[in-house]
C-alpha cells in the first residue's frame, strides 16, 4: 500500500508505503523510537521524563528480537525505503508501539498504519483493542474511536511518568 500525504510547502509531496516489519529495519526503528520520544514526546514531558524513558535508542539486536517475537508489525517507509514509523499489534489485542518520526508526523502516516492494524485485527476475530498510550499519543488514539479507561501513573528509572490505557471495542 502506498499513499501520498498533503503537500507541505518546506518538502512538496510525501510518499509513503505501507509494508511488514523486515528483521533488517530494527536500527531505522530504534532511531524512529528514539527520535519520536525526543522530538514529539518531549513536548508533553519533562526533560527527566524524557531521559528515563530513552535515554538512547535501544540496541538494534534488543530491538529485533521484540518486533520478531510473534506480534504483528507494520513499518510506514518513505520513498526510498526508510523507515519513518511503526506499529504493532500482540495476539491478545494489545498495542505496544506506535511511533512516528517528527519528519512524518502530522501527515497522516500514523493514521494509515492504525487502519492496517485494526483491518487486521478485526480479520483475527480480535474483539478488543488496548493501549497504553503516552500523553503526545492521547489524543490520536481519541481521533481513531479509543475511550480512556484509566490514567497510569509509574516509575521508570526513578523518575515519575505517566500514560492512558485506552480501550476500543472492535465490531
Amino acid at each position: 500500500m502506498t499513499f501520498d500525504t498533503a503537500a507541505s510547502p518546506d518538502t512538496g509531496p510525501a510518499s509513503y508505503s505501507i509494508r511488514q516489519f523486515q528483521a533488517g529495519d530494527a536500527a531505522a526503528l530504534a532511531n524512529v523510537f528514539k527520535s519520536a520520544v525526543h522530538g514529539i514526546a518531549s513536548q508533553f514531558y519533562s526533560p527527566e521524563q524524557i531521559a528515563a524513558w530513552c535515554p538512547e535508542a535501544p540496541p538494534e539486536e534488543a530491538f529485533r528480537q521484540k518486533m520478531s517475537d510473534g506480534r504483528a508489525v507494520w513499518v510506514a517507509a518513505d520513498a526510498a525505503d526508510i523507515p519513518v514509523a511503526f506499529i504493532d499489534l500482540e495476539a491478545d489485542g494489545h498495542i505496544d508501539m506506535l511511533f512516528c518520526d517528527p519528519i512524518a508526523a502530522g501527515q497522516g502516516v500514523a493514521a494509515a498504519l492504525y487502519r492496517r492494524l485494526e483491518a487486521a485485527a478485526q480479520r483475527q476475530g480480535i474483539g478488543l483493542l488496548y493501549v497504553e498510550a503516552s500523553e503526545a499519543a492521547r489524543g490520536f488514539f481519541e481521533r481513531m474511536g479509543f475511550a480512556l479507561d484509566k490514567r497510569r501513573d509509574f516509575e521508570r528509572r526513578g523518575v515519575k511518568i505517566h500514560n492512558y490505557r485506552m480501550v476500543k471495542i472492535l465490531e
